[in-house]
């Protein structure tokens, strides 16, 4: 039964990324349209896979944000951009940029792919993200930098942190929780369901500019735990 679910969802949510993708082409050419469209489409995609999703706080679009999430299914960005106001980019795989349709569209929103293994592209990718922030863009980084494995948050990588205090940018960190239930790298299958998306508190530079680039990333681990469900705030 989880296999017919799974290929129904998936059916689904191809043909809806497809239709939609296709009409919402001329609205995205107007940057004045583009970034509500596109939050549009990316609540339209994660219905038709099935996802229900719960939003626990606002975000706060009075400033440029480098925002921080836990990453642990392929739904992640769509469920970032879906509750995004203002103009956003992100930093993402270079190999996303060459699929059909997705690799357009992360090009129309200046999207900054980023190499693995590759650390001068790497360095490269941080500074062009700095520019998008000084142009008034917020940042999205899944700082894993890949899927977690077990459900958990893994390693997180150095590089948003490096470009935090470096541009002196808030960062804002959230949690996603349920994704690994709904769909994890471990497995094809999905499992439709509701998804939870906690708005944390900005770490603010004024807070992060008396703490060592070590502090800082211990400091969102453990806000990135609370916000995904994993750790449960002691009362």
């Amino acid at each position: 039964m989880q296999v017919i679910v799974s290929l129904f969802y998936y059916t689904r949510g191809l043909l809806v990324f497809l239709a939609a993708g296709l009409l919402i082409i001329p609205f995205l050419l107007f940057e004045r349209f583009r970034f509500s469209v596109a939050s549009l489409f990316s609540r339209l995609v994660l219905w038709a896979l099935g996802c229900r999703l719960i939003k626990e706080g606002d975000f706060p679009d009075d400033r440029s944000y480098i925002i921080m999430a836990n990453h642990s299914t392929f739904a992640d960005p769509l469920i970032i951009i879906s509750n995004l106001r203002g103009r956003f980019t992100g930093l993402i795989a270079e190999s996303q940029t060459h699929y059909p349709l997705w690799g357009s569209l992360t090009r129309l929103f200046k999207a900054i792919p980023i190499k693995r293994r590759d650390a001068a592209a790497a360095r490269q990718a941080i500074k062009t993200a700095e520019e998008r922030l000084a142009e008034g863009y917020h940042v999205v980084i899944l700082p894993e930098g890949t899927r977690t494995l077990t459900g958990k948050i893994g390693p997180l990588k150095k590089g948003g942190f490096h470009m935090a205090m470096n541009s002196g940018a808030p960062i804002l960190p959230l949690g996603i929780e349920g994704g690994f239930a709904f769909k994890s790298k471990l497995s094809w299958m999905l499992r439709p369901g509701p998804l939870r998306l906690r708005f944390g508190s900005p770490l603010e530079p004024e807070a992060y500019e008396k703490m060592s680039l070590e502090e800082v990333m211990e400091e969102i681990r453990q806000r990135l735990q609370l916000l995904s469900g994993e750790q449960v705030e002691q009362s």
